[in-house]
């Protein structure tokens, strides 16, 4: 706009007098250069949108949505602004504590849909790239709900065939021809030969995570209001594969193939490589879940990245 006005000035004043200024005046002060736009103005806004709806639902003692907002501020503030970094830790502290009331979804939802925007649409996993030989893995002496696991059993290491990571599998369980998982793409599912117990591990390429924590809070959040039946039990912090982790414990509406509908228990270990979250998930009937605990403690501690 300046070099605009500047043109337009000698247009109006008239070609002697531009003669006479050229002669006689100074130099023309050079046009001054348009001030540049804030180029972290949209992350800027985005993290403050985000910071006064976390923080709203912070004093409101709605956590897990705090933490979900908050973390969003956190991930695009350009600025390390130390007000959305206490008001995260703050959520932090409550977002995965289980609550007496839970939201229940339509009754017509099956629980094996991917959940929200947090899913990427689950897609049949390559077959096993090889099963080495069985090895030895002691059983732990008791699974986080306190239930005996006497003896041992053998393990077949199952390995990823973009080599990411490996997991046992015990000896009578089978691997499904298509995985599926509530979160992220599922890389491999195995059944035990009853068809009453499943386990999967499910990768989440499509999401950058902070932390487990968070990541669990937005499972939590989307599983509340889209799973039927859903009901959080227990959440434990703990660490698998040599990182950090977090199981959930938690009740569920199931359909099974004859189109009744049980209830049915399951858990999620929640662990983050880089950022990038995977997600180790079983279930089990309610009644039999007890029963399966120690064979789903042994598959989640063989759990190790490549």
């Amino acid at each position: 706009m300046g070099v605009v006005r500047t043109v337009a000035a000698w247009i109006g004043v008239g070609l002697l007098l531009s003669c006479l200024t050229l002669a006689c005046g100074p130099a023309a002060a050079p046009a001054p250069t348009p001030a540049q736009g804030d180029p972290f103005a949209v992350v800027r806004a985005t993290a403050q949108a985000a910071y006064s709806s976390g923080k709203a639902h912070l004093d409101r003692g709605e956590y897990l949505q705090a933490c979900v907002d908050l973390d969003t501020a956190k991930t695009n503030d350009p600025d390390n602004n130390p007000a959305i970094e206490q008001a995260l830790g703050q959520a932090l502290q409550y977002c995965l504590t289980p609550v007496a009331e839970a939201t229940s979804a339509p009754a017509q939802a099956p629980p094996t849909v991917a959940v929200g925007t947090l899913a990427s649409a689950p897609t049949a996993a390559s077959k096993p790239a090889s099963e080495a030989t069985p090895v030895p893995t002691p059983r732990p002496t008791s699974d986080t709900t306190g239930a005996s696991a006497e003896g041992s059993s053998d393990l077949a290491m199952w390995k990823d065939p973009q080599g990411r990571f490996a997991i046992g599998r015990a000896a009578d369980w089978s691997a499904v021809d298509e995985p599926q998982s509530l979160f992220g793409t599922s890389v491999v599912e195995f059944r035990d030969m009853s068809g009453r117990a499943e386990i999967d591990v499910a990768v989440d390429g499509s999401t950058k995570a902070v932390s487990p924590e968070l990541y669990a809070a937005s499972m939590e959040l989307a599983m509340r209001q889209q799973v039927p039946g859903y009901a959080s039990e227990q959440v434990q912090p703990s660490a698998t594969a040599g990182s950090p982790s977090v199981r959930r414990v938690y009740t569920f509406t199931q359909r099974d193939a004859s189109g009744q509908d049980h209830q049915a228990r399951g858990f999620q270990v929640t662990l983050v490589k880089g950022s990038t979250p995977y997600i180790i998930a079983g279930s089990a009937p309610a009644a039999q879940f007890q029963e399966f605990s120690p064979t789903f403690d042994q598959m989640v501690q063989s759990f190790q990245f490549s």
